[in-house]
């Protein structure tokens, strides 16, 4: 293992169980947030969780592709759809976060829960978080074979319009890349994946900060 993957690696060792704990936390929030009468919280709470289930899962992928390298063919593929979330899906669910606080700006009376958000300190989250993933969103090849991947690869072996095609295509592609660290250190997946744990890192304690 390279020194880069086990500086990884033991980082995932030291944060995984404290991170499994904010996790269920999350959840337990969540089910609270479904029991409210405001639409606020009960989306603010699905954003927290979703953004820690995203970090979690890409962290426990990556963690498994580093420390065997043999994992390669599957670790890589549900890594790139965990960064696809990361990418496509966080953006929805902070959406409707902001939807909300805005519907409630023109309610009268306001949602019950307005109060609990600073909204300013919100926004100000959102926009580093999306300052931090410029890059990958900025990479228009790569969005492209991650959704490729995300579609017909990871999310669905079998797709609807070409059947297993995609799905073979990958394992054949795959058929001469090297399962040395080293090699794994140098694909991109993995690149964009680091870069995305620091910004949904951030951007979760960037939330918790949010809450009144």
């Amino acid at each position: 293992m390279t020194a880069d993957a086990r500086q990884i690696t033991d980082g995932f060792d030291a944060v995984l169980p404290e991170q499994e704990r904010a996790l269920e936390a999350a959840a337990r929030n969540v089910k609270l947030g479904l029991e409210r009468d405001s639409a606020i919280y009960r989306a603010f709470t699905q954003l927290q969780f979703f953004v820690l289930t995203v970090d979690f899962d890409m962290r426990v992928m990556l963690r498994a592709l580093l420390l065997d390298p043999q994992n390669r063919l599957t670790a890589e593929k549900f890594l790139a759809l965990t960064l696809q979330e990361a990418d496509d899906s966080v953006g929805k669910v902070t959406n409707a976060v902001k939807a909300e606080m805005r519907k409630s700006a023109r309610a009268t009376p306001s949602d019950s829960g307005a109060h609990l958000i600073n909204e300013t300190m919100f926004d100000a989250a959102v926009d580093e978080f999306k300052e931090q993933m410029a890059e990958l969103r900025g990479d228009g090849t790569f969005q492209e074979t991650l959704r490729l991947i995300r579609n017909t690869v990871s999310g669905h072996v079998m797709g609807d319009n070409v059947g297993v095609q995609n799905s073979a295509i990958w394992v054949l592609t795959r058929e001469g890349v090297p399962r040395t660290a080293e090699d794994v250190m140098r694909s991109q997946v993995v690149f964009y994946a680091v870069s995305t744990l620091t910004a949904l890192s951030n951007f979760g304690r960037a939330l918790q900060g949010c809450v009144k």
